[in-house]
């Protein structure tokens, strides 16, 4: 996903890792797949795409920002 928004945009990965704050090895990582415990960063990555991430109830589908 972070890769199709990524291009969608016209960006390189450098480009979003320097929007986001961080490394454009953790972008390649992320677009790869690769687990990572640095969740904060990868909020940061669809941050700078324009996107944000919520939590949503598996039991009631109730959205928490």
């Amino acid at each position: 996903m972070v890769r199709d928004l990524r291009e969608r945009r016209g960006w390189t990965q450098t480009e979003l890792a320097r929007k986001a704050h961080v490394s454009r090895s953790f972008v390649a990582d992320v677009e790869a797949g690769k687990p990572t415990t640095e969740a904060s960063k990868l909020f940061d990555i669809f941050q700078a795409l324009g996107h944000e991430i919520a939590l949503r109830s598996l039991d009631d589908g109730e959205v928490r920002w």
